[in-house]
Formats: structure tokens, C-alpha cells, sequence
């Protein structure tokens, strides 16, 4: 199945491949379209009638919304396109990456005691649903707290940010290795209900196309 891609970062886009491989061998990507902060918005409606000839598969973070639900009607002024596969990570797409708290402990040499919980949470539903627990935003989470507990030197260098930064010098660099060859994606599904439904978003694409 040919596909675009729609990620705000190399980050993204790597979790964007990895649950697609994740989910079947049968896609290609036809191009990685880019789209970063406020772009997703005013691309919307780019992204929808781009998907009547070919599937387009969005991640994007819910940030500072308060659920999925409500960030998606504001996405989406018109109707949906069945092949606009619209994702939101909640919070971020990092925190689906720590929510495989094994692997990311192992990998980063954190103890697991040390890693965020997953939590039963609100998201404009009636069921609460299972996500990662941050007091603030995980990517800041990372770089500026948990980066603390790696005891992997390397790792914690590319980690670190410089004074004034947001992120440390080497932060794609020091994550993309983790998301290609160690995410675990079924232990980081059962911590990250946003990513579960992704990949019942996939499956549900293969199955109807």
C-alpha cells in the first residue's frame, strides 16, 4: 500500500514507520511530508484531499489540549476522508516511547523505578483510558529530569541541553537508534492508549483497502 507520511520531526517520522512495519510489510512510503507546530493546522485540509488518491498517515502531538477528541474537531473543519488516518499522541510522541518502560530503562540505563507510570486518564470519553503520566511536557521531561538517571554517558551527553536550549545537541541522533532497533511496541502499547489506537487505525486501513 502507497502511503504519505505527515510527522513534525525525524522523531516522528521514525514512530510513524516503525508502527506501520509494525503493522504489515506491504507499505511504501511515497513521501515524508512536513509539517511542523502550526503547519498541521493550516495543512489540514491539504492533508484530506491528499489522501482521495493515496492514504495519508498524520502524527501530531494533543500538547496542550485537554483530550484527542476535541483537538481532532478543531483539526478538521470539513469531512474526513477515510484515508486521512489522522493520530494524536498524548501527550507526546516521546511518551510513547517511555511507555516501553522496560526497553527504554534498559536501553538508557535508567532504573525502572525511575521511569514515568502509566495512569488511567480522561480523554472526552467515557472510559478512562490507560496513558503515561508527566507533570509537564515529556519531551521536557526527558531532557530535563530523566536525563538526570541515565547512567549511559554517551546518551546522557547527546541528552543534555546546553545552556538555553530546550533539547540536548545530539536529541535525534540519541533517539532514532532506540526507536528502530529497540522500541518495543507491544509493551508500549499497553502503557499508551493513543498509540493502541493507531494501530488499530493501520490495521483497520489494510482491511478496508
Amino acid at each position: 500500500m502507497n502511503v504519505y507520511i505527515v510527522g513534525e520531526d525525524l522523531v516522528t517520522y521514525a514512530i510513524i514507520k516503525r508502527v506501520l512495519a509494525y503493522c504489515s510489510n506491504d507499505f511504501k512510503i511515497i513521501s515524508e511530508l512536513p509539517a511542523r507546530g502550526g503547519q498541521v493546522r493550516s495543512k489540514m485540509d491539504e492533508f484530506n484531499n491528499l489522501s482521495l488518491a493515496n492514504p495519508v498517515i498524520l502524527l501530531t502531538d494533543l500538547d496542550a489540549e485537554t483530550c484527542a477528541p476535541q483537538l481532532v474537531r478543531q483539526l478538521i473543519k470539513k469531512d474526513k476522508n477515510d484515508h486521512f488516518i489522522l493520530n494524536i499522541a498524548v501527550d507526546e510522541a516521546e511518551a510513547w516511547l517511555m511507555a516501553d518502560r522496560e526497553g527504554f530503562a534498559e536501553y538508557f540505563k535508567i532504573k525502572i523505578e525511575d521511569m514515568p507510570p502509566a495512569h488511567q486518564t480522561k480523554q472526552g470519553g467515557r472510559k478512562a483510558l490507560t496513558e503515561m503520566k508527566f507533570d509537564y511536557k515529556p519531551s521536557l521531561f526527558l531532557t530535563h529530569e530523566l536525563v538526570k538517571k541515565i547512567k549511559h554517558a554517551e546518551l546522557k551527553q547527546q541528552l543534555t541541553p546546553k545552556k538555553g536550549a530546550t533539547k540536548g545537541p545530539e536529541y535525534n541522533s540519541c533517539l532514532l537508534p532506540f526507536i528502530q532497533y529497540k522500541w518495543d511496541i507491544t509493551n508500549a502499547r499497553r502503557n499508551a492508549n493513543s498509540l493502541d489506537r493507531m494501530i488499530g487505525r493501520m490495521r483497520n486501513l489494510i482491511q478496508n483497502t
